[in-house]
């Protein structure tokens, strides 16, 4: 529909409801003066009416209450309302919205079901199209008290996301949307961690289609199951991780509504539990700063992860807390080659080596096939690296060339392939401290061993995006710093030599520090919560 109360939808109306006959009449007898002031008081009539019901669903909205609110609001660089949240995760902001727009729904009486969307960042909830102009009126109100902003997805308009959706002029595109989207931005009370911008959560308007026997509800675009069900399918109550891999596996919160026939596993689906192992090699201030980094970014960007494995061959830190889904170990140097002996080690994990992180949300998906393979990063291949000595140990050990090299970053490891080299590599050549490195290296032995076992016996795809590898001592570091801060547009990256005398004499390992502390403010559930304060990122 036209924006309420203006011209257009006078027009509209006035062509609906009044015969062509009739109209041709009125173009030839009427004065034109006359008939715009019919419009005009018909437009004005629609916005009383209009600003009359957005007020009752303003008002059963604050009677009914919103759930987790802000404990603040400050603007963004574009002037938009960002909201401010302690202890802030992707996940929890995805909960939020999904919460939000389900329980205005709710109290609106207006039927509803989630959707598994081919892009599972963002929450999709189908809603009969008969029922859009209440969905229209419901969500200004939610947008007006907790101030968001909306745009149309099909077809594709984002220029509602320039001004607050509690405005008319945001919804300009509504009428004509099939799809529309739904964004509130968010932030830590420290404001360097946003959240929301590719979040949000989009309202599909399904039609009905009376052709068959059984009335049918159509999708207005795929999905990850099926496009359409019956008018009236029983629904149940369904975890947020059975809609997307970027969800925590413990139920928390108010769950989803999906019908009975989507709860299916789907064909990305991972199934089986994902574990972390962490290696602590070195002491010192930068050595903890890479270790509450490490786990801050698993509570952060992997919520998916079943337990933590803290693999200490120095000593530990006062602040690391014991729990649940973490447990420390005591490790010789060469821990990290027998990691397939760590009890209770789900048969899948990553392994994190001291500098690596993960820097935007990630799903198990993303490191793991859904039949237990693997999916290590390409790394580049060089002269150098085809001469390397872990060639020639991974040759020896498959009678395979090796054709390419493995980043660095999260390693994607399974026990059984780790086990099954146990006995063919010199330990010695398979380590390297990635902290005491005078320059980049390439791709780690123990990695380029492992990953092209598992490629040669058909347990490894090398895909996924790149890791961005820096060297504390390299030039213009801080501004390579800078960049991963303000665009956060990098999955995943590595640290390497903050224990290299170039970096401290540089000041390399300050600036990555302080960028560490900016990059992931919010304190990890295993922190001691004195040792989260004493470090929190300010």
């Amino acid at each position: 529909m036209s924006e309420p109360g203006s011209m257009g939808s006078a027009a509209s109306i006035y062509k609906n409801y009044v015969p062509q006959p009739l109209r041709a009449a009125a173009a030839t007898s009427v004065p034109p003066r006359v008939r715009r002031k019919v419009k005009s008081q018909l437009a004005r009539t629609l916005a009383e009416r209009e600003s009359r019901l957005h007020r009752r669903s303003l008002r059963q909205l604050r009677d009914a209450g919103l759930a987790s609110r802000p404990e603040g609001r400050v603007t963004d660089a574009e002037g938009r309302v960002v909201h401010v949240h302690a202890g802030l995760t992707a996940d929890l902001a995805r909960r939020i919205d999904h919460d939000l727009v389900t329980s205005a729904l709710d109290m609106a009486g207006i039927p509803w079901f989630a959707v598994p969307a081919l892009d599972d960042r963002r929450t999709a909830l189908a809603v009969p199209k008969e029922h859009k102009p209440a969905v229209r009126r419901v969500l200004r109100a939610v947008l007006e008290e907790q101030t968001g902003y909306v745009c149309s997805v099909s077809p594709a308009d984002p220029s509602g996301l320039n001004m607050p959706g509690s405005h008319l002029k945001a919804w300009k595109s509504y009428a004509k949307a099939r799809v529309i989207r739904l964004v509130w931005l968010r932030t830590d009370p420290t404001g360097s961690l946003p959240v929301g911008e590719d979040q949000g959560v989009e309202i599909e308007f399904w039609s009905v289609n009376n052709d068959l026997p059984t009335a049918r509800l159509v999708g207005p675009r795929p999905n990850r199951v099926q496009r359409v069900v019956p008018v009236g399918a029983a629904t149940m109550e369904a975890e947020h991780h059975r809609l997307t891999g970027y969800s925590d596996l413990v139920p928390s919160g108010e769950p989803t509504r999906i019908p009975e026939a989507f709860d299916i596993v789907r064909v990305e689906e991972i199934t089986f539990p994902v574990d972390a192992v962490v290696l602590l090699q070195h002491t010192g201030d930068w050595a903890e700063a890479l270790l509450r980094a490490t786990l801050r970014s698993l509570h952060q960007y992997a919520p998916w992860i079943r337990h933590v494995h803290v693999v200490a061959s120095a000593p530990l830190p006062e602040w690391v807390l014991p729990g649940d889904r973490l447990s420390p170990y005591g490790g010789a140097p060469d821990a990290e080659t027998r990691l397939h002996e760590l009890p209770d080690l789900a048969e899948h994990f990553l392994l994190f080596r001291p500098g690596a992180v993960l820097a935007r949300p990630v799903r198990s998906f993303d490191f793991f096939t859904p039949l237990g393979g693997t999916r290590p990063r390409r790394g580049p291949w060089t002269a150098a690296e085809a001469a390397a000595p872990w060639t020639s140990t991974a040759f020896a050990f498959t009678t395979r060339a090796v054709a390419h090299g493995y980043g660095s970053g999260p390693q994607p490891y399974t026990r059984h392939v780790l086990a099954a080299i146990d006995q063919g590599y010199d330990r010695d050549g398979s380590l390297l401290d990635t902290q005491r490195t005078p320059a980049l290296p390439g791709t780690h032995p123990l990695d380029g061993l492992v990953h092209h076992s598992a490629r040669c016996a058909g347990v490894a795809d090398p895909s996924g995006e790149t890791t961005v590898a820096l060297h504390a001592a390299m030039p213009g570091l801080g501004r390579w710093l800078d960049r991963l801060l303000v665009r956060r547009d990098a999955q995943q990256f590595h640290l390497f030599g903050l224990d290299t005398a170039e970096a401290r004499g540089q000041g390399g390992t300050a600036t990555a520090v302080r960028f560490l502390r900016r990059y992931f403010p919010v304190a990890s559930p295993f922190e001691e919560p004195a040792g989260a304060e004493g470090d929190s990122g300010a």
